[in-house]
C-alpha cells in the first residue's frame, strides 16, 4: 500500500483557511513555554516538552512549508497528537502573552486529517448517523416517540397526570437531550419530566430531527454536518413556536 498522500490535496484545504490571523499567530510565537504548566497532558506526562501546547501546532507549520507533501505516517502522527495529547481546552491560549489560540490550529488539523479520511472511527460513525437519522446513536423517528411514550407510562405510574408533551406547538421550552439517554439512559428523561411536571412548566419535546443537542461532528472539523446538527434543532423550534431552547449538554 502507498505511503504517499495527495500533497495538492492538502493545499487546496488550507490554503483558504490560512487567512492573516493563522498566519500571524504562527509567525509571532515566541516558544516562551507560558503555556506549558496550563495543559494538563504535559503535567501529567512528567513535564514532556513534546506536550507543550506551542511544539504541538508544529506540524501545521511544518505542513505548509512542506507544501503538503508528507506521507501517511506522518499524518498518523499528527492525528496522534491533535486527538490524544490535546483536547482543545483553550487554557494555553487564556496564558499566551500573544493571545494565540492553539485550540483553533489543532481543530483547523483535524479537519485537514478528516478531508484526508483520517479521524476515530466513533466520529466518523457518529458523523454518519447525523446525516442518516438525525441523532448520533442511529436513533429512528419511530423508537424515539416509542422511548417518549414508554417512560410517561412508567413515571405516570409515580406522579398522577404527568405527560411528556411531544410536538406541543407555542410552549414555553422546548426540550433537548443527549441522543445517549433515550438509547441507554432513558431514567434520565424520566426525571426531567418529573422536574418539568412538579415546577409546572409548559415544554415540549420535538419529534424529529433537532431533539439530538450533541454535536460530535465539531470534535473533527467537520463544520457542514455540525451547521446541520444546529439547524435542526432551530428548524424544530421555529416550527413549533417555542420561546426558548433548552439543552442538557
Amino acid at each position: 500500500m502507498s505511503n504517499e498522500v495527495n500533497a495538492k490535496k492538502i493545499m487546496d484545504f488550507l490554503a483558504p483557511r490560512m487567512g492573516a490571523r493563522f498566519k500571524t499567530w504562527l509567525a509571532i510565537c515566541a516558544h516562551c513555554g507560558l503555556c506549558a504548566d496550563t495543559c494538563h497532558h504535559y503535567i501529567s506526562s512528567g513535564n514532556d516538552p513534546r506536550m507543550i501546547p506551542a511544539h504541538k501546532v508544529r506540524y501545521l507549520r511544518e505542513i505548509l512549508k512542506k507544501k503538503g507533501k508528507v506521507d501517511k505516517d506522518y499524518l498518523r502522527r499528527v492525528y496522534e497528537t491533535v486527538y490524544y495529547e490535546c483536547n482543545m481546552c483553550r487554557r494555553c491560549a487564556l496564558f499566551c502573552p500573544f493571545g494565540i489560540d492553539i485550540a483553533l490550529m489543532i481543530s483547523l488539523l483535524r479537519a485537514m486529517l478528516l478531508d484526508q479520511g483520517i479521524a476515530p472511527e466513533g466520529l466518523l460513525k457518529a458523523i454518519e448517523n447525523y446525516k442518516e437519522f438525525g441523532n448520533q446513536m442511529a436513533v429512528s423517528r419511530e423508537d424515539w416517540l416509542e422511548t417518549l411514550e414508554w417512560c410517561e407510562e412508567e413515571v405516570g405510574e409515580e406522579l398522577a397526570g404527568l405527560k411528556i408533551p411531544v410536538d406541543k406547538k407555542g410552549a414555553e421550552i422546548m426540550y433537548t437531550v443527549n441522543a445517549r439517554e433515550p438509547m441507554f439512559y432513558p431514567q434520565d428523561l424520566m426525571e426531567v419530566a418529573k422536574i418539568f411536571h412538579v415546577a409546572g412548566e409548559d415544554w415540549t419535546l420535538p419529534s424529529d430531527s433537532g431533539w439530538d443537542d450533541t454535536n460530535l461532528a465539531m470534535f473533527c472539523g467537520d463544520s457542514d454536518t455540525a451547521r446541520i446538527i444546529v439547524e435542526n434543532t432551530f428548524k424544530r423550534a421555529e416550527e413549533l413556536e417555542v420561546k426558548k431552547v433548552a439543552i442538557t449538554e
